[in-house]
């Protein structure tokens, strides 16, 4: 359940004294959280903020973690669900839209930023009654239900890429590219990334990740060919929620000089941008925290798309296969090629540096600059309106 909360509300005549007040709504991925958190860090005032999550989410101890105040309220998935499920599911996005219209009563923002995810839902709904306008960020290429749903309560959508506004009215929406945090804005040096992670500065290195959540078919793949893997270079490998005992345990059973090799994580924070620098190639799923931050370190891909939820990553990775970055692989051959994908890229020097090269033009690091401005002009637009 919410818990009652107390935030101050600005008079009219306050608001023109006060900062911009913001809230962030997004969550269920890391995906639909970094990119909001790297806009805040382009801020270039100081916006009061609330972060309105989904009760017991993944986004919670991330926005924590930053410093913003968290608010969870009730909010459940649809796509996919039982008939059972569905009911309850519905009734708990009832309750989050009671839940958020009190809570954008109380704090009154000027705008709301939604990033996706379920929660965003009800949040957008009570933004659109109360008329708060409304910036929608969609990370991905193709965007899922919720996005679809709240669109047409937005006042603007932003999007990561051009093949994004396909899906949406024409002239309701911005070009942005993707924001990626601070971190991957100054990357460290190849050596230097390396050097942080006990990695010898001339080795190969291949990254393997499941996103915020992890992927067990990712972590199957690495650990049915670990030695193969271990032979050609170090692996640094982040699991995610599941499978860890497992993999420690191999780990463990490991000759030392491979073991050495096999860099074991559950989740990286700060450290994942020096990951990404390490790696000459990243294996991993095709979130939209791939539409950023891959460009932002230049390394070539070899992307898994999950098959469910829509399957939307596919559009994610077969952007960035048809600008000459990645390599597209189905869930279900991965472990079978794995190997010889990652064999043939470690061999051909030639081609590997030109996926590289095709994945850094992608970047747009004053992305996060372009976002904020946004947030920025249309709340200064409902300010306007209020002081009329």
């Amino acid at each position: 359940m919410m818990e009652n909360v107390a935030m101050p509300m600005p008079t009219t005549a306050e608001e023109t004294k006060t900062a911009l007040r913001l809230v962030i709504t997004g969550g269920g991925t890391g995906g639909h959280v970094y990119p909001a958190l790297s806009v805040l860090d382009a801020a270039d005032d100081a916006p009061t903020v609330l972060w309105i999550g989904s009760t017991g989410g993944l986004e919670a101890p991330i926005v924590q973690r930053a410093g913003i105040p968290f608010k969870g309220i009730d909010a459940g998935g649809l796509r996919g669900m039982s008939p059972v499920k569905m009911a309850r599911n519905l009734m708990r996005l009832g309750r989050g839209f009671v839940q958020a219209w009190r809570l954008l009563r109380t704090f009154r923002p000027d705008v709301v930023l939604a990033t996706g995810g379920y929660v965003t839902f009800p949040v957008g709904v009570a933004a659109w009654l109360q008329r708060i306008p409304m910036l929608i960020y969609l990370p991905d290429i193709e965007p899922g239900l919720a996005v679809r749903a709240l669109a047409p309560f937005a006042t603007r959508i932003a999007v990561t890429g051009e093949a994004a506004q396909a899906h949406f009215r024409a002239g309701k929406t911005v070009v942005t590219g993707y924001p990626v945090r601070r971190a991957l804005q100054a990357l460290p040096s190849r050596e230097a990334a390396r050097a942080l992670l006990g990695i010898p500065a001339e080795a190969r290195v291949v990254l393997v990740t499941g996103g915020s959540q992890g992927a067990h078919s990712l972590n199957e793949a690495v650990g049915r060919n670990l030695n193969a893997l271990l032979d050609m270079a170090h692996v640094i490998h982040i699991h995610g929620r599941s499978d860890g005992e497992w993999l420690r345990s191999l780990r463990a059973a490991l000759p030392d000089a491979l073991r050495q090799r096999y860099h074991l994580f559950d989740y990286l924070h700060e450290e994942m941008a020096a990951a990404l620098r390490a790696a000459d190639i990243v294996v991993a799923r095709a979130g939209a925290s791939t539409l950023g931050e891959l460009p932002a370190a230049g390394v070539a891909a070899v992307l898994v798309p999950y098959p469910y939820s829509g399957a939307h990553q596919w559009a994610n990775a077969e952007y960035l296969a048809a600008q000459g970055g990645a390599l597209v692989v189905p869930d279900a051959e991965i472990a079978a090629r794995i190997v010889p994908v990652v064999r043939t890229l470690l061999e051909d020097e030639a081609r590997l540096h030109a996926m590289q090269a095709a994945m850094q033009r992608l970047a747009q690091p004053e992305a996060a600059q372009r976002l904020y401005r946004l947030v920025q002009e249309m709340g200064q637009a409902k300010r306007d309106r209020r002081s009329k």
